[in-house]
């Protein structure tokens, strides 16, 4: 995993996974002191927390190493992906020959049709497509596994490639997609917004999403990665706050009919919450810009303090492309 969220996937794979698996993150594999990024052991009696976690549920149903990129991983990264990858497997059979590993089942069904013992398996997981390694590797679409997952090395090597730009944009893919950043951050959470509250995806991964915005928002600069997740992270999340409100609103006032007083003091406090998000939306456009362009300008603070919420959040979007201020209030 080499990005600026390079946290990210281990924080979200340690969530995700711990409740059907021992899950390590930074795990060391060699004498050299080289680390994989997760390592999984499920537990055989966990099945059904794995089946909630969609297409990454079904991959670490085998014991497991997961290397995650942000981009498309170059051929010395492969290289150096398959480097630990065999040393795990070679310090795992030295413990299995001197009997003090412990033997953990698989499951019933195996993960392809040559992947059925119990030996590690290597999961490189990358946002974009690394071409090169395609080609020359000559890696063909796995059958019964969604677009965008690839095997190599069948028994011998036990690696399988996961480029989640090409995976399908469902539910059974999101946690993959938020795992592996990038690009492809922004909508992801968007989509995981968008869920229950009480969903295994969202109660495992919103308060680490929550928690990287709050120490990026602090950052004195930011990359426009960065710019665009803390874009999205407070439209979303946002948006999903004021449904929940919304919601909460109609069942008052459905259980509350008789007591138009205390629905109209809801109400008050409702316009009293916009004004609020109105105020942290414009404070947030500012400290953003200052970022980006070094000051703010008297005639941006007048045009940020009578905006509305829509017109900040188109505001916030133009922001991340944006050269000059000026092209911050026009449309180019």
């Amino acid at each position: 995993m080499r990005n600026r969220f390079d946290q990210l996937a281990k924080q979200i794979g340690q969530a995700v996974l711990g409740p059907s698996g021992v899950t390590v993150a930074n795990e060391e594999v060699s004498p050299e002191t080289q680390h994989v990024d997760l390592r999984h052991e499920p537990n055989p009696a966990r099945q059904a927390e794995r089946e909630r976690l969609g297409v990454l549920g079904r991959m670490v149903s085998i014991p497991c190493l997961m290397e995650v990129y942000g981009h498309a991983p170059n051929p010395e990264e492969f290289r150096a992906c398959l480097a630990k990858h065999l040393a795990h497997w070679q310090r795992a059979a030295r413990k299995s020959r001197s009997g003090k590993r412990r033997q953990t089942p698989t499951d019933e069904r195996p993960l392809t049709s040559v992947a059925g013992r119990d030996e590690p398996f290597l999961w490189i997981i990358a946002a974009g497509s690394p071409t090169t390694l395609l080609q020359q590797l000559k890696l063909e679409q796995a059958p019964d596994w969604p677009p965008g997952t690839y095997f190599f090395g069948a028994d011998v090597l036990r690696l399988g490639l996961v480029i989640a730009n090409e995976l399908p944009r469902d539910r059974s893919t999101l946690l993959l997609r938020l795992m592996a950043a990038g690009p492809l951050l922004p909508r992801a959470t968007a989509e995981l917004a968008n869920l229950p509250p009480d969903s295994p995806e969202r109660s495992a991964v919103e308060e680490i999403l929550l928690r990287l915005s709050a120490v990026l928002e602090k950052k004195p600069t930011l990359s426009t990665e960065e710019q665009e997740f803390i874009v999205a992270m407070q439209r979303t999340w946002e948006q999903a706050k004021q449904t929940a409100r919304q919601e909460g609103l109609r069942e008052g006032r459905q259980e509350g009919r008789q007591e138009g007083r205390q629905e109209g003091r809801q109400e008050g406090r409702q316009e009293g919450r916009q004004e609020g998000r109105q105020e942290e939306g414009r404070a947030f456009l500012l400290r953003l810009m200052k970022r980006k362009f070094g000051r703010v300008s008297i005639e941006a603070e007048r045009r940020v303090d009578a905006a509305n919420l829509a017109e900040l959040e188109t505001w916030g979007e133009r922001l991340l492309t944006a050269d000059t201020e000026a092209e911050v209030w026009v449309e180019v």
